[in-house]
């Protein structure tokens, strides 16, 4: 092989392994290529017992319409929410709400958040709309 051919050559497979070294960059650091959390959600599912549980606890307050929970595939956040037919006092409702979410499994609690959405039908409210965030293991809602 002549120079020209080797410098060529040489030349390509510099740029190939600097291509290949910023895809491998690229998905570690912004695409989330490593990203351990998605693997592991498949061992932290919420159960329909769980679920169910919590909601027929809140319903227990008679001015509670619906509850609703919602968990994403992609996700550590278990979102509760919770329309009320007519004013509740809040202490009672906090009350209630942190009993009920006790609920899920010791495990599940470690591992996700829960994000509680309460708001009233009474549009007179002036107290609701509220919107409460409870971190893994810490015992309390944050409003």
């Amino acid at each position: 092989m002549n120079k020209k051919k080797i410098k060529f050559y040489s030349k390509i497979l510099v740029g190939l392994v600097i291509i290949i070294f910023l895809i491998l960059i690229y998905n570690n650091v912004f695409a989330g290529g490593n990203n351990s959390r998605n693997k592991d959600l498949s061992k932290y599912k919420i159960t329909n017992n769980e679920k169910n549980s919590v909601k027929d606890r809140i319903k227990e307050i008679e001015e509670v319409k619906s509850v609703d929970i919602h968990t994403n595939n992609n996700s550590k956040i278990i979102k509760i929410l919770v329309i009320l037919k007519s004013d509740v006092s809040f202490e009672e409702l906090n009350k209630v709400v942190l009993d009920a979410s006790s609920n899920f499994s010791k495990k599940n609690l470690s591992y996700y958040d829960i994000e509680i959405y309460i708001d009233s039908l009474n549009e007179e409210s002036s107290i609701y709309p509220k919107i409460g965030y409870k971190f893994r293991d810490n015992s309390e809602f944050k409003w």
